[in-house]
């Protein structure tokens, strides 16, 4: 893969070569580099995937073409040159292995009947499942699956499965949204002492059920148990009963969802099953790429401030999409080729004017869209002392400016921060036409010089009507900085209805907004950076948004490390005065178990939060090190 972007690099540098330019072609700049990011030709620029490599090349293509210092030393040959990708490990599928995947249910075990399922399409794992072996266990049936203390409904009362497997029906009642997942179930069936779980498919066809597609959600990890899908045929054999009565029973479940109405089904007293899952994660590398421009005093250029914005998006939709069942190029105009080409265009102006004191580095951030991964792995695999970094400032999403609304967050994360930001809300900007080439969408490299347009006239801009949000952490990259105490500022426009779909392309950005914002963000960081005094870090107000993406009723105040893990939940930060800072709790735990229930990953610990009370006292344990603290956390009501 390195040599092919190497290729790659090379090839784009002759396609978009930068010459110099009038700063009135600033918009044209903008829309250049959203065009070619959200263009077919990058396919959605899902993380892992060609089109995101290909936009990562385009991204160190134009850092090479300002000239900026690369971010990071290779070795090659004893020789230490420096290039602009940091690459960080990214699985970005699940395969089924060509062989070890075997289902067999014993309906008569002292007659030695069995059948086995080895060649046929009784079963099949799911994409999330891990990989293990379950030899002869008893099969319990629990309607759904499901326990909940709000809904008051648990489909394991009086059931006793410990060191046995569960079989229960995908879905909840019928409704296919439902919050209780294969995630979740197989997390309350290993609370319950099970080995492993089959759930029964929605679909006559297995091959059309969702849980039969091999995907991998990078974010939530494994199950808690080795699981499989089974066929409805599957599921009457081990019921000794008929394909007719399992989804006579299924309705009878989904009709009185009432967990004191319990359905007696006679499953073959002497069912035993045994069953080994092997899947293959195919791990892929993915990249940061990191652009320095050293400062030119020789005091505050030992100090940095970060500009960044992610590029990747969705790909051909799934995990994220809210086109339900897309598999059109998810283009990703707005999130976030419009950060992405305002951070180059202000790279292209800082190296122009080389007037900056402090050393300036721009990232484009691979993984936001999968937990924020390339921000993290920056955080913990820095170019610069994070100590020494005094300020990150994020672009996502701000290519949608309408009504002047700007979304400005983290101003409660520096002192100064207010009012900068407002004070800087009076600039003014305006250009004649200027004749420049352009390319047209979908309009491959080496072609887009051959296409002319004219810009259009930008009278006097009016301010922003700024929305201001005290809180440094949210669901982008700045989150990942605040986590480690820097100050941060984050700048959106808001979403709209082609959020996290095929239908946001690149005609639809507002490039006269785009451009106000630019030079709105580049007189803020001149500030920041001509400043003798750097910016005084303080604990935001939370917003009561959390660090992930998921809401609850109840906070505890910590932020989750989201990436791939079967041994607890990492936390990256934990805020002031929150019920996991009163409890002990510190960055750099790792909680294996709350509430009694084990905690292998972010899936396992969102699950459970999910079921806490505010005010109550709960029990939380965390490995510190080689440490082992058992710690109490009350969780407090969300505002």
């Amino acid at each position: 893969m390195k040599k092919q972007l190497f290729s790659l690099l090379i090839l784009l540098s002759f396609a978009f070569s930068v010459s110099a330019q009038k700063p009135s072609e600033t918009e044209a700049n903008l829309r250049k580099h959203v065009v070619y990011l959200a263009s077919d030709a990058l396919d959605g620029r899902r993380t892992g995937e060609a089109g995101a490599t290909s936009a990562a090349g385009y991204v160190a293509n134009m850092f090479a073409n300002y000239k900026l210092k690369g971010g990071i030393s290779q070795t090659v040959n004893g020789k230490t040159s420096k290039n602009y990708l940091q690459p960080f490990p990214y699985i970005s599928g699940v395969a089924i292995a060509d062989s070890g995947n075997t289902f067999t249910l014993d309906v008569a075990k002292n007659d030695g009947q069995k059948m086995t399922f080895d060649d046929k399409p009784g079963f099949k794992p799911i994409g999330s499942s891990p990989n293990g072996q379950i030899s002869d266990r008893e099969v319990i049936f629990a309607g759904y699956g499901i326990v909940s203390e709000a809904q008051k409904y648990d489909d394991y009362r009086n059931l006793d499965v410990r060191n046995k497997v569960v079989i229960a029906y995908d879905g909840n009642a019928g409704d296919k949204n439902s919050r209780f997942d294969a995630y979740t179930k197989a997390k309350i069936a290993k609370d319950k002492g099970a080995v492993g779980l089959l759930l029964i498919s929605r679909e006559s066809d297995i091959e059309k059920d969702k849980l039969a597609v091999m995907k991998y959600d990078q974010a939530a990890g494994e199950t808690a148990l080795p699981t499989l899908l089974i066929t409805r045929k599957t599921a009457a054999d081990l019921f000794g009963t008929t394909e007719t009565k399992v989804s006579e029973i299924e309705k009878i479940l989904a009709a009185n969802n009432d967990s004191a109405f319990r359905v007696i089904v006679e499953i073959n007293s002497k069912a035993i099953v045994g069953f080994r899952v092997n899947l293959v994660k195919k791990q892929t590398e993915a990249y940061n790429v990191i652009g320095v421009l050293e400062g030119n005093d020789s005091v505050l250029k030992n100090e940095a401030i970060i500009i960044g914005a992610h590029y990747d998006h969705l790909g051909h939709g799934g995990q994220g999409s809210l086109a339900v069942n897309s598999t059109g190029i998810h283009h990703g105009a707005d999130d976030n080729a419009s950060g992405v080409a305002a951070m180059l265009e202000l790279a292209r102006q800082f190296v122009k004017e080389k007037k900056n004191k402090r050393t300036i580095i721009f990232i484009a951030f691979g993984g936001e869209e999968e937990g924020l991964l390339g921000s993290k792995h920056y955080v913990n695999n820095p170019v610069f002392p994070l100590d020494k970094t005094i300020a990150m400032i994020n672009m996502d999403m701000v290519g949608r400016l309408k009504d002047e609304k700007l979304t400005v967050g983290g101003i409660g994360t520096a002192n100064e921060w207010k009012g900068l930001v407002e004070g800087k809300n009076n600039i003014s900007l305006a250009k004649t036409p200027t004749p420049v080439n352009l390319p047209k969408p979908n309009t491959p490299p080496e072609s887009q010089a051959k296409t002319t347009m004219i810009s259009n006239v930008v009278s006097t801009a009016l301010p922003f009507n700024l929305q201001l949000n005290e809180d440094g952490f949210g669901p982008s990259d700045h989150s990942s900085f605040y986590g480690k105490q820097i100050p941060v500022l984050f700048f959106f426009t808001g979403t709209h209805e082609d959020y996290h779909k095929p239908s946001d392309t690149a005609d639809k950005i507002s490039y006269d907004g785009l451009l106000k914002i630019t030079e709105y963000v580049g007189e803020i960081v001149k500030s920041i950076d001509q400043n003798q005094t750097k910016p005084t870090y303080k604990v935001a107000q939370s917003s009561g948004t959390g660090g992930g993406r998921m809401s609850f009723n109840v906070s505890l105040g910590t932020v989750p490390a989201y990436g791939d893990a079967t041994d607890g939940m990492l936390i990256d930060a934990v805020r002031d005065n929150s019920p996991a800072a009163k409890s002990g709790l510190k960055a750099g735990d790792k909680i294996i178990k709350l509430a009694g229930k084990d905690v292998r990953n972010v899936q396992d610990y969102t699950i459970i939060l999910g079921e806490l009370k505010a005010d109550t006292e709960y029990e939380i344990v965390v490995m510190r090190g080689a440490e082992k603290l058992m710690l109490k956390i009350t969780p407090a009501a969300r505002k």
